[in-house]
This record gives structure tokens, sequence and C-alpha cells, in this order.
């Protein structure tokens, strides 16, 4: 997924971890734990049905999508 900064418009990829409800943020090559409070400042670009789904259950009900919002559709192949 694609998070964006409300503060100053910086895209971060994101990512759930797969052992914890934890979501990791990327800030150029440095990873860093988002915490769930600090989410207010930031909004979903873009996403899977699937991730955003993840973020309610994870409990990052702070983390809305962007007013401009796109779904990542994930095509399998047939």
């Amino acid at each position: 997924m694609i998070l964006r900064c409300k503060l100053d418009g910086l895209l971060l990829f994101a990512h759930r971890q797969p052992r914890a409800p934890v979501l990791a943020a990327y800030d150029g090559g440095e990873a860093f734990e988002m915490e769930r409070v600090e989410a207010i400042y930031y909004e979903v670009a873009a996403a899977t049905r699937d991730e955003l789904l993840w973020l309610e259950s994870a409990g990052y009900r702070l983390l809305k999508p962007a007013a401009d919002f796109e779904l990542i559709v994930c095509r399998r192949p047939a």
C-alpha cells in the first residue's frame, strides 16, 4: 500500500508484518513501525481491499483513505 503524509505530502510504501498486527512504513530505505496514534498524520493513497480490511482489524482506524484514493486490484492468473 502507499501512504501519504498529510503534513508534507510525502508518499511512503507500507506493508503489514506477517507475524504481528504491525504496519511497517518506509521512509527512503529505512523502515519504521507506524504507531496506531501516529496514523492520524497519514492517509491511504492506494491499497488493495485486503489491506484496507487488515488496517481496520489491526487497529489502524485513524488511517483513512485519501480523497483521491486508488483501489489496487490484484488479478489472479486464470
